[in-house]
């Protein structure tokens, strides 16, 4: 049966293509994951009408997309001014305003209650300065609240047995790439490859050449099964960030899934690790071990080496 070879989303992918093209979409208009499935269901069909055996799905994982980030606006006004700002968490906005309040807390000195010196407490002086229903300063007056940032994003489905693209791959999706220059005063010159965008430009504010790199849109190729993608940055000849060294998934990924599945899951994920060298498995006892252990790590005695890959 071959719905039984696809996971749930590829069926839905396989679904959703189907009413595309029967809309008359142009079939080079499919995403890269649609083409690939269509692929795949067609190996399969003619396998299963040629009565072969079909080849075994891969096994993989399903990477759901970040949660919604949340920043804090914060927004104070006063006879000669209104300012809004952007803040991680409600401590680091309100320090900013309290930060205000001590600069003119002259306004307040001589009234009643009201000490010399405003209060360390960011929160106390805040209070102190706009008072506890924020009517002691008419002319002046502030909102705080919490805002979600929404966030595009889909669930990918990346095998675990992870391989970056090949050279011809890697070739292809360069001379891909694309640049997008800055338009207008709402976005920024951005390069482009396989789904990575990397900002580079002039930062007046901070006075100094930013890039950004942006790895949320890249394609599902690149993810690694622990959700990242491999990534090293050179400034001139100095490496300031490399990731890319290790291309399997980690161990700490691999026991989570393991204690998650079920019993046909669990025989699926360990053979899955085996065969792509997270996990070894001695010959004595059959003891599954980490990859990077040189001997056996069985609960017993054994202390078997590990096995010499065969060429």
């Amino acid at each position: 049966m071959i719905a039984a070879r696809f996971n749930p989303l590829d069926i839905e992918c396989l679904v959703r293509t189907a009413v595309e093209l029967w809309e008359d979409v142009d079939p080079s208009d499919l995403s890269e994951h649609q083409q690939d499935t269509l692929n795949r269901a067609r190996e399969l069909w003619l396998a299963e009408h040629a009565d072969q055996e079909p080849p075994h799905p891969e096994v993989v994982t399903f990477i759901s997309p970040r949660p919604a980030g949340q920043a804090w606006v914060l927004r104070r006004w006063g006879r000669h001014e209104n300012k809004m700002t952007l803040h991680v968490d409600e401590d680091s906005a309100l320090a900013d305003l309290a930060g205000y309040v001590r600069g003119v807390w002259d306004n307040l000195v001589g009234k009643e209650g009201i000490p010399d010196q405003p209060p360390t407490d960011d929160r106390a002086a805040v209070q102190l300065y706009y008072g506890a229903e924020r009517t002691s300063r008419p002319d002046e007056g502030y909102n705080l609240y919490a805002e979600d940032i929404a966030r595009r994003g889909r669930t990918r489905i990346v095998p675990l047995d992870y391989r970056f693209p090949d050279e011809d791959a890697c070739e292809q999706a360069n001379r891909g790439a694309t640049f997008h220059p800055q338009t207008d005063d709402n976005d920024l010159p951005c390069g482009e490859v396989d789904g990575v965008l990397v900002f580079a430009y002039l930062d007046h504010d901070a006075g100094a050449v930013r890039v950004s790199v942006h790895l949320e849109s890249a394609e599902d190729r690149l993810v690694r099964p622990d959700g990242t993608v491999p990534l090293r940055v050179d400034v001139e000849d100095c490496v300031v960030l490399d990731d890319s060294a290790e291309g399997a998934p980690k161990r700490n990924l691999l026991t989570k899934l393991l204690y998650a599945a079920d019993d046909l899951q669990e025989q699926a994920i360990r053979e899955a690790a085996l065969a792509a060298g997270i996990l070894w498995r001695c010959p004595t006892c059959q003891w599954d071990n980490p990859g990077e252990t040189t001997c056996c790590q069985g609960p017993g005695l054994c202390r078997v080496p590990k096995p010499k890959r065969s060429s």
